[in-house]
């Protein structure tokens, strides 16, 4: 019954964030973002390190996957899109690369493992890079330069900070796994999942222009980067390191969600293309759904 409710809460909640809109309620996905990357998600990193098997699970290993993944993500986009205009390439290469490794799929791989350690150690040099690498990226294609101030964003990002905080403080912090006040401390860090469905409604462009993916060439660009060549980049990725279990669901799933909504904000400070990056992220998200849960249905993950 707890998983059936787990699963429910999916979409139900992702609705709710859709009405929370629509009724103007003065709650912005900005600010949803807020709370969910400097409190609730830096809590359940730090909780996760504190209590993670590193034994079973490489550190080294699920991030190198990470990065080899986003690596191939950036060359095959930058080659299918080699001859557009610079604005053009950028919006299909930075959207295309860096995805929603946060905010959509950990409610998923919650609700069907109950398990977020290897989703976190996968999301975060991805997040890592997407404020770094991505920012100088959309920078340079949108306005011909490149911000260095970022690196120490980069830095002092809350969710790498607590990953630090939480590997380094194992060996001191056995005791406190045990206590009535961790309990409480990974509650609130367990937050991140359902607030996260709540700003993935409150954050996807809604418009019938965003249901256009295939009538704006860049828009087709990234879903199809994102939809069709990327999950088939991470099955070959499985098919090569032969993971088991939930790194390889995890791999998967990854693999099918589309860009970020963070990137709609960072595609219009850098001047690329805004409706192209919002019609790739409205209706794949819903697809990016359907497909997992079908994949789930019928145990393929």
């Amino acid at each position: 019954m707890d998983d059936i409710i787990k699963v429910a809460m999916v979409p139900a909640l992702m609705l709710l964030g859709i009405a929370l809109r629509q009724a103007k309620t003065g709650l912005k996905a900005s600010h949803m973002e807020l709370l969910i990357l400097y409190f609730t998600l830096p809590i359940l990193m730090f909780t996760q390190m504190l209590t993670m098997g590193i034994d079973k699970l490489s550190l080294g290993g699920i991030a190198g996957v990470s990065l080899v993944y986003l690596a191939l993500c950036f060359f095959v986009s930058y080659w299918s899109c080699r001859r557009l205009p610079s604005k053009e390439k950028g919006t299909v290469v930075f959207n295309a690369t860096f995805f929603n490794s946060m905010f959509l799929p950990f409610p998923l791989i919650y609700a069907f493992y109950g398990d977020l350690s290897v989703a976190l150690l996968f999301s975060l040099p991805i997040a890592i890079l997407h404020n770094t690498l991505g920012v100088f990226m959309a920078s340079y294609w949108g306005h011909g330069k490149i911000e260095r101030k970022t690196i120490i964003r980069a830095i002092t990002f809350p969710p790498f900070v607590a990953f630090l905080i939480g590997v380094l403080a194992r060996p001191m912090l056995a005791d406190f796994v045990s206590s009535s006040a961790f309990s409480a401390l990974s509650t609130i860090g367990l937050l991140t999942v359902y607030l996260s469905l709540v700003l993935v409604g409150l954050a996807i462009p809604l418009s019938k222009d965003s249901l256009m993916v295939f009538r704006n060439r860049v828009a087709g660009l990234i879903t199809v980067n994102r939809m069709l060549i990327s999950p088939i980049l991470a099955l070959i990725l499985v098919a090569v390191l032969n993971p088991v279990g939930i790194v390889k669901s995890t791999i998967i799933i990854m693999s099918l969600m589309p860009p970020g909504f963070t990137n709609l904000v960072i595609t219009s400070r850098f001047g690329l293309d805004v409706e192209a990056t919002c019609q790739s992220i409205f209706l794949p998200s819903l697809v990016s759904v359907g497909i997992v849960f079908a994949l789930r249905f019928f145990v393929l993950i």
